[in-house]
């Protein structure tokens, strides 16, 4: 059978899985290795039908019903994190010190992609107003009540939130007109991820970087538990990445990795972060 990989944008070979639930058929690129949606949902299905704020809430109380033990495991350990790490966002630290390392300038945007209710990017624009930078937020969000959240959060500080998909919202930024993108678990929700990434390239500034949390599908946990993996979420996840499937989609799209240690990919950790930046 042949379908589009998303990250080759062209059909090639695909096999089946055993993750699909129907109706949602998940598939393996025999090219890439890349594991995948079939019959992916439209954007528009996306910002209303499937929107992030309603499939939470639906999947955390589907897994509460069916995986019990496995679900008050997995509240024990974050309220656990939670208290012994009362201010820790790991993405967000690690974005900061992108910025650090990276930003020679004072005066920079950055781009947060599918920034929901905008409560992060808020946070990093503070971060960032600390370090002494001049930081402009700019949201992409396909949920329209979530977009609206985020507007009034970014507003007074020059900010905006574009109400879209992440590829039309990319196609209205000017060339280079962005130091830094964020993608804080949207990569998962991306079914163009390629197209995507060619937009962000033209987006970014010369030195510019994209700071990437995802689902770790080459995670222990997914090996173990296969289809009740956390990382499962029909129908709004729809690409499931490894380290190496995220480096093909970096290479293709002219990026590289330019950080992704050990500890980025701890194959204990359901999640992986990397930096990408800009090939040429």
């Amino acid at each position: 059978m042949q379908l589009a990989c998303p990250i080759l944008d062209r059909a090639t070979e695909v096999e089946p899985t055993a993750y699909s639930r129907d109706p949602w058929t998940v598939v393996r690129c025999r090219s890439t290795n890349l594991v995948f949606l079939a019959n992916p949902p439209s954007y528009s299905q996306l910002a209303q039908q499937f929107a992030w704020e309603k499939t939470w809430q639906e999947e955390s109380r589907s897994r509460r019903a069916n995986q019990p033990i496995a679900w008050r495991l997995s509240l024990a350990i974050r309220r656990l994190r939670s208290a012994l790490f009362p201010r820790r966002n790991r993405f967000l630290a690690l974005a900061r010190q992108v910025a650090i390392e990276n930003m020679t300038k004072r005066s920079l945007r950055f781009l947060d992609i599918g920034c929901g209710c905008g409560t992060s990017m808020r946070k990093y624009q503070q971060s960032l107003q600390a370090l002494g930078f001049d930081a402009v937020p700019v949201g992409i969000e396909v949920s329209e009540q979530l977009a609206s959240l985020a507007q009034e959060k970014v507003a007074e500080f020059g900010g905006k939130v574009l109400v879209t998909n992440s590829l039309d919202g990319a196609a209205q930024l000017k060339t280079q007109s962005i130091d830094l993108v964020l993608m804080a678990s949207f990569l998962e929700h991306e079914f163009q991820p390629r197209r995507l990434f060619r937009e962000l390239h033209r987006v970014l500034a010369e030195g510019g970087a994209m700071v990437v949390k995802v689902p770790n599908f080459a995670s222990w946990n997914r090996i173990v538990r296969g289809r009740k993996w956390c990382g499962f979420r029909y129908p709004d996840h729809v690409s499931y990445f490894t380290p190496s499937t995220l480096a093909i989609l970096a290479e293709k799209a002219g990026f590289v990795v330019s950080r992704q240690n050990l500890r980025d990919k701890f194959p204990l950790s359901d999640n992986m972060y990397a930096v990408l930046k800009k090939a040429g």
